[in-house]
């Protein structure tokens, strides 16, 4: 019985300091928002992009969730993650070839997330209670096949104002891509979004960031260190780190000082960053 009373009492105190020792130094008011990624992750529950998985996430506690974004053929936004519909639900081809009204019933098809519906952000945005006490941030997927790259953005960036027009949500939104020439677009809509190029290594997220006098970077976290997080706030620029899966990644992340993290471990990663 003494030795169970001093183990509980050694863990205690180790929990303890290990808090103690989250001492956060970043843009972000010295504060790390929590972003879930895709809602509650990969591997819970819910299918990532889910209605039911983003609702989770934030009824959680976290501060808002990342969505992963594609545009149907009739210029509808819709969260889904994966390049082919057959990926992930019971429906075959792109998004992009596809009109709103043929993929509105879509539902995944993996076996334990059986009767789960894609959803438009239309949809999504206007059955979130309070709505503009969170952020999102849009992973925005270019999976445009035709030639016309520059129009296909034009479209892309104007379904996106369009959306935040009607949900006023102008100041909730960060908006991330692979694509510097989309972001340039949404860059001169001269709206006021959060700009962030998701670029590795991070030298080249760095040097296009810097040119483009972006808001920020969106970079796995394994991918920077500490020192770059550090670089990067010394020329006014946010970092968002993603791929933290496991508890031990989110801790990693957590100490490079980023200014926020998207998520696999909503629930853990709040408690560990709880006041």
């Amino acid at each position: 019985m003494k030795n169970r009373i001093s183990l509980l009492t050694f863990l205690i105190i180790l929990f303890s300091c290990e808090k103690a020792e989250i001492d956060i130094n970043n843009l972000n008011n010295n504060t790390i928002s929590i972003f879930g990624h895709g809602g509650m992750g990969i591997g819970e529950s819910y299918p990532v992009n889910s209605f039911e998985s983003i609702m989770k996430c934030l009824n959680t506690g976290a501060d808002g969730s990342e969505i992963d974004v594609q545009m149907t053929r009739d210029s509808v936004l819709v969260a889904y993650h994966a390049d082919f519909l057959e990926d992930a639900t019971n429906l075959k081809g792109s998004i992009i070839d596809k009109s709103w009204s043929e993929i509105s019933q879509g539902q995944y098809s993996d076996p334990i997330y059986t009767g789960y519906k894609l959803i438009s952000l239309d949809e999504l945005f206007s059955n979130i209670p309070h709505l503009n006490n969170y952020t999102f941030t849009l992973d925005c997927h270019m999976n445009n096949a035709n030639n016309d790259l520059a129009k296909y953005y034009r479209s892309f960036a104007s379904a996106i104002d369009k959306i935040s027009d009607k949900y006023n949500l102008k100041g909730n939104l960060f908006i991330e891509s692979h694509q510097a020439d989309f972001l340039s677009i949404m860059q001169n809509n001269k709206r006021d979004y959060r700009i962030f190029i998701i670029k590795s290594p991070f030298e080249l997220g760095f040097e296009i960031a810097t040119k483009m006098n972006l808001y920020g970077i969106t970079i796995p976290s394994e991918n920077i260190t500490a020192e770059q997080v550090q670089q990067a706030h010394m020329h006014n620029l946010f970092v968002t780190v993603w791929n933290t899966r496991s508890k031990k990644e989110n801790r990693e992340a957590i100490e490079k000082n980023p200014d926020h993290i998207q998520t696999d471990k909503v629930e853990y990663l709040i408690k560990i960053l709880a006041n």
